[in-house]
């Protein structure tokens, strides 16, 4: 029997083999059909990365040209409304602004000349040190030649130590002054700024005047060069024509930007370069942003594909581990089996264990219930009695006697229905009352019905909690023991008047409510509670179900 439900299994077992090689030759055939569509989303994605990317550098560049460019234009503005100021005036804002442009650490001097009808010229320059600088300036200003009232120079000028964009404003004013106002950008200082503050990847960034002379790139050897071989298949005119003149200003005349691939001379690999303008003031420059094709393109379509290769793999590897877990599913039936046995002889030992700490824990109660204390007391009492009142002293030697039989029963499980234990409490409590007289109190009263009374609660456990208020509180005829038990529907509340002995007994050891408490801990129960609460001490006592 057990042969043939092993073969059948088996089967069953070589039909899961069987379909899971199916669906692993389904997968690879999927994959090898996905992965060119992958391929394809991936380079649209990338295209799309790039297109932002080469946006966000122009927006950068024409911020930080447009800083440059700020005093310029200042001066611009000053001079264009200059009809309705004094010449002191406006020669006094015009040196503040020259003063102030060189702030920029990329701006090297400033300078504002005047030149009268009386052909006396006067300038100012904002760094007073550099005579040479000076003598430059002075000869480049004569070389200018008007054709309307105001002039506006911005070229590149290449010194020995340094690659200059040279700004410069002219005009006339209606006294037969000529102002003369502008600066000079060092573009290797204004690089090494750039390249600092904007340490981004994903491509380079090279910017050029309208002539195609260089003013930003990643090597500074180009600097003020022109480099021609950026536009050897786009021209200069093609780049500019490709942006629409509006007010003035030089917008994308379509939505995707001139690209063209080459080799780089500066990364000496192949680059997508994308071509744009942007105005600075009212002049143009050129913005080429270089992607390497490989890095941008091909490596990460690669790396994509590694990774779907990989997931490819992964999928394999765990259907060839459910295999292996279905080849192993027999070998877990037997393991299971074993598994069973072993519970079942450690459930054997568990109750070995349970049975012989019962028998202690109920040697210990025996050892409780038998109080010689409870037993002296209640003799002094019964002698007191004999000579007072003979019919109560006999009454009270049947409910001593009924005590003692109750203690010395033995009880299944420690546990008593609420009844039995109530009306042994009756009789104990008839004892502790004739033995205190009118200072102790005890009430007790039903809530329920009588269903209630066969659910079952700790034995002795009204006995405990009374017997430890009486031992434990001040018992006087002034302030007598009050105490009361109350059956709930779910448990039994007993309160007494908490009025705890100066002198505590030195038999005390909490044995009796740590009997409570490890009863109910067997029993998996936490509703048991004890505690003071507005001078009174109450228990909860939960039944036991």
């Amino acid at each position: 029997m057990q042969t043939s439900i092993f073969w059948t299994r088996l089967k069953k077992h070589r039909q899961y083999l069987y379909i899971s090689m199916l669906l692993i030759a389904v997968f690879f055939i999927g994959s090898s059909l996905i992965t060119p569509k992958i391929t394809s989303v991936t380079e649209d994605l990338i295209q799309d990365i790039i297109q932002g990317n080469l946006k966000s550098k122009e927006n950068i560049v024409a911020f930080e040209f447009n800083q440059l460019n700020s005093s310029f234009k200042n001066s611009q503005k000053i001079l264009r409304n200059s009809q309705n100021n004094s010449f002191e005036f406006l020669k006094e804002k015009l040196l503040f602004t020259s003063d102030l442009s060189i702030e920029n650490h990329s701006i090297y001097n400033s300078f504002v000349s005047i030149v009268s009808s009386n052909k006396l010229h006067e300038t100012h320059f904002s760094n007073k040190e550099d005579s040479l600088y000076q003598k430059e300036i002075h000869t480049f200003l004569k070389d200018i030649h008007f054709v309307k009232d105001e002039v506006v120079i911005d070229t590149v000028v290449t010194r020995a130590d340094k690659v200059i964009n040279r700004k410069i404003y002219i005009k006339k004013l209606p006294n037969n002054k000529v102002v003369y106002t502008g600066y000079d950008v060092d573009l290797i200082s204004f690089w090494s700024y750039f390249s600092e503050t904007y340490k981004g990847d994903g491509g380079y960034t090279v910017v050029t005047n309208k002539d195609g002379i260089c003013m930003l790139h990643p090597d500074t050897k180009y600097i003020g060069k022109k480099i021609e071989s950026y536009f050897s298949t786009i021209s200069i005119k093609k780049i500019l024509n490709s942006s629409l003149k509006i007010n003035g200003y030089f917008v994308p005349n379509n939505i995707n930007s001139l690209k063209d691939k080459a080799i780089s001379e500066f990364l000496g690999l192949e680059v997508l370069r994308y071509y744009d303008t942007i105005k600075i003031g009212n002049i143009p420059l050129i913005v080429v942003v270089s992607f390497p094709v490989g890095i941008h393109l091909k490596e990460t379509t690669k790396n994509i594909q590694g990774y779907f290769s990989w997931i490819s793999f992964l999928a394999f590897t765990t259907f060839m581990l459910l295999l292996i877990a279905s080849r192993l599913q027999l070998k877990k039936e037997y393991v299971e089996n074993l598994k069973v046995v072993e519970e079942k002889e450690q459930l054997t030992y568990s109750n070995e264990k349970y049975q012989k700490e019962n028998a202690i824990l109920q040697l210990n109660q025996l050892k409780k219930k038998i109080n010689p204390h409870f037993l002296f007391n209640s003799l002094n009492s019964l002698h007191v009695l004999i000579d007072l009142n003979p019919d109560l002293s006999q009454q009270f030697v049947l409910k001593l006697a009924d005590v003692y039989r109750y203690l010395l029963d033995e009880r299944e499980g420690n546990l008593i229905s609420v009844k039995e234990e109530m009306s042994f409490l009756e009789q104990y409590i008839f004892l502790q009352e004739i033995r205190f007289n009118k200072s102790l109190h005890v009430t007790i009263k039903n809530n329920c019905d009588d269903t209630i009374l066969v659910k079952k609660i700790p034995f002795l456990s009204l006995e405990t909690l009374v017997e430890n208020a009486i031992k434990h509180n001040e018992i006087t005829k002034i302030n007598p023991l009050m105490i009361s038990v109350v059956i709930n529907e779910d448990f039994i509340t007993i309160k007494n008047n908490y009025t705890p002995r100066k002198c505590k007994a030195k038999d005390s050891h909490h044995i009796g409510l740590t009997y409570l408490e490890n009863t109910y801990q067997f029993y998996n129960i936490s509703a048991f509670k004890t505690g003071v609460i507005d001078d009174e001490f109450v228990c909860i006592l939960p039944f036991i179900t």
